[in-house]
C-alpha cells in the first residue's frame, strides 16, 4: 500500500517551498542580468541595485538561486522534504539578516547588502522557519503513522 502524500495545496511547507523558490529564482536570475551596474567583481560590496532597493552582486544572485533550487526541489518532493527545505533555507537567510545587519557597513559585506536585503531576508526567512516549525504537524504525523503500517 503506497503512502498517499499531501498535494501542494493541502500542505503548506510544500506551498510556501514552491512559492518563495520562485520568487528567490526570479530574484537570483534579475540580480545577475539586470542589476549589474558596470562590471561588479564577484564579492564586490557596491553591486547593482534592483528595484532600486535591493543591493545585488553575483555572489548574492548565485546565493538566491541556489537557494531557490533547494525549495523548488523539495517543495516538488515529499512534505517531510519540503519541511526540511523550508527549515534549512530559513537558517540561511536568518543568518543572512544578522550578518547584514551586522556587519553591513563594514568591509566585510561580501554581498552587497542593504537594509532591505536585510529586511527581506528576516522576513521571509522568519515565515520559512514558522511555518516548517508549525506547519503539516497532522500531514506528517500521518505519513509516518501510514510508513509504520506498511513496515509492519
Amino acid at each position: 500500500m503506497a503512502i498517499k502524500e499531501p498535494s501542494i495545496v493541502a500542505s503548506p511547507n510544500r506551498g510556501l517551498a514552491l512559492t518563495a523558490g520562485g520568487l528567490l529564482a526570479l530574484w537570483g536570475f534579475l540580480g545577475f542580468f539586470l542589476a549589474a551596474d558596470g562590471d561588479p567583481g564577484f564579492f564586490s560590496r557596491h553591486g547593482g541595485m534592483l528595484w532600486n532597493a535591493f543591493g545585488v552582486n553575483p555572489a548574492m544572485s548565485l546565493l538566491w538561486v541556489m537557494l531557490a533550487v533547494v525549495l523548488l526541489i523539495t517543495g516538488l518532493g515529499t512534505t517531510i522534504g519540503a519541511r526540511n527545505g523550508n527549515l534549512l533555507v530559513g537558517i540561511v537567510l536568518v543568518v543572512m539578516a544578522v550578518y547584514g545587519f551586522v556587519l553591513g557597513e563594514t568591509s566585510a559585506n561580501v554581498f552587497a547588502l542593504t537594509f532591505a536585503d536585510n529586511l527581506f531576508h528576516a522576513i521571509v526567512g522568519a515565515v520559512l522557519l514558522l511555518t516548517a516549525l508549525g506547519a503539516d504537524k497532522e500531514n506528517i504525523r500521518a505519513i509516518r503513522g501510514a510508513a509504520r503500517t506498511v513496515e509492519a
